[in-house]
């Protein structure tokens, strides 16, 4: 079985998080890629949309619900999530945490009221023990910089100003391999940039193409997944913006998808 669970968030509760344009979009056109792309009996797609996607409902979503279905050792996971993202201090100017924006964060509160990326997702992927293949994808960004997917915490800001960023597919013939992955839509240093002209987060659009893209095979192994994005967002991005990839990596693959 495989179980994903699509996150997107365009609107925040707190009035100083600025509201995105295609997180939720993306969110939704990944989650029916594979609706449409997965035999129905193999795959449960869970979606969290803005006022649902708050920090508690995807704690429990993926906490709680997932490790309790996705018990087998034949079950795939893949947890997306577009939306904004933001560094903040831990206690000191020089120790910064990233942290993943749900809907109902709190600007000033950013390290309470926010999912801390170093705590909270080890913690997640333990929580998963059985399933052979868990893939993480964010489109999202850290680097605190304007003009994408991320925003800077009141800590952060106020410490630098201190102390000087078609057809269904069957799973059961598919050898998928094993791994516990995580792949960034930028390094923390950049920002994951949105597009009008293609109504998509260029992370999301390149990872959409790449997984549906006509070529030899039922399947494309992670690493040419990443290979293939990553080259498509610096095109995209005019060599502003690269993907980044994380985790144990054992001849996995995901399945492609003829929609």
């Amino acid at each position: 079985m495989l179980y994903l669970v699509a996150v997107g968030i365009d609107q925040y509760k707190d009035c100083s998080i600025a509201p995105l344009r295609f997180a939720r979009d993306d969110a939704e056109a990944f989650g029916a890629m594979f609706e449409r792309g997965i035999h129905p009996t193999e795959r449960q797609v869970t979606y969290l949309l803005d006022s649902e996607a708050t920090h508690d409902a995807i704690r429990d979503v993926i906490g709680e619900q997932l490790a309790r279905t996705a018990v087998e050792h034949e079950d795939v996971v893949i947890m997306y999530f577009a939306g904004h993202g933001s560094p903040e201090t831990d206690g000191s100017p020089d120790r910064v945490s990233r942290y993943i924006i749900t809907h109902d964060t709190q600007y000033e509160k950013v390290y309470a009221t926010g999912i801390d990326m170093e705590r909270d997702l080890p913690r997640w992927f333990n929580r998963l023990p059985n399933p052979r293949l868990i893939v993480m994808f964010l489109d999202t960004c850290f680097s605190g910089r304007a003009g994408g997917r991320t925003f800077e915490g009141p800590g952060l800001k106020h410490a630098r100003t201190e102390h000087r960023s078609a057809r269904p597919v069957s799973l059961k013939s598919l050898e998928l391999g094993e791994g516990r992955i995580m792949i960034s839509a930028c390094d923390d240093d950049e920002v994951a940039r949105e597009s009008g002209d293609l109504g998509h987060g260029l992370f999301t659009h390149a990872l959409m193409q790449s997984l549906r893209a006509a070529r030899d095979g039922d399947t494309i192994s992670i690493a040419e997944l990443y290979d293939r994005v990553a080259r498509e967002v610096k095109v995209l991005s005019k060599g502003r913006q690269c993907p980044v990839a994380n985790g144990r990596n054992k001849a996995a693959r995901l399945p492609l998808l003829d929609c």
